[in-house]
């Protein structure tokens, strides 16, 4: 069986071209549209992941994903930029880019099937998004956040060797990779957003003391 690998990672890199074209957009998109586009981007997200029909246009569905985050990023990286350096929130990237990769290459060639996984992953972030939602209206101690952070990147480590893992163990059709990627992508981005968070709070706590 032909293995489907290369196209995902293809596709994959055609991700993050299309988020670095939409992070070059966000420049001269105002900051009154960034809450919209990223409610349309979670929309745009719960429908090819949800949605048979939207399932067939799942290239097109997830190559407008990657752009509208890259218009979102921006806002993001001028904030973590302005709060922690452009220096930290580079070796940030680095390090996310390498945690990502050996979680990757340790998921895809391990022995064990993790697809027993995949109920506690979902659990998990299902509990990590409830929390993200309340931090909206309720503000929590830098400690709390260190915390809640933490958990956000064991769980897309987590996301990571599993996702990395059925890939190696699962036939993958040509209508399923750009969906397989888009997983993947999330992995890496959730995993770096939770990492800049990780790093913010514990500065706080340290320039406090």
């Amino acid at each position: 069986m032909e293995s489907q690998f290369p196209k995902v990672l293809r596709f994959f890199t055609l991700l993050w071209v299309v988020t670095a074209i939409g992070l070059f957009a966000g420049i001269f998109v105002p900051v009154s549209l960034v809450m919209p586009i990223s409610i349309a981007t979670v929309v745009l997200l719960l429908i090819v992941m949800f949605s048979r029909a939207a399932r067939k246009a799942s290239k097109m569905i997830s190559i407008l994903f990657a752009f509208l985050t890259g218009v979102t990023l921006y806002s993001l990286l001028q904030f973590y930029i302005g709060a922690l350096g452009g220096s930290l929130v580079l070796v940030i990237f680095g390090t996310t880019a390498a945690i990502f990769i050996v979680a990757g290459i340790i998921g895809y060639n391990t022995k064990r099937n993790l697809g027993n996984w995949g109920k506690f992953l979902f659990i998990v972030l299902i509990g990590v998004i409830i929390f993200s939602i309340i931090t909206i209206f309720v503000g929590f101690s830098d400690i709390v956040m260190v915390f809640a952070s933490a958990i956000g990147v064991l769980l897309f480590v987590g996301y990571t060797l599993y996702d990395m893992n059925q890939i190696a163990r699962s036939y993958i059709s040509d209508e399923e990779v750009p969906l397989v990627a888009l997983n993947l992508y999330l992995d890496f981005i959730n995993l770096f957003t939770e990492l800049l968070k990780l790093i913010y709070h514990l500065k706080n706590i340290i320039n406090r003391d």
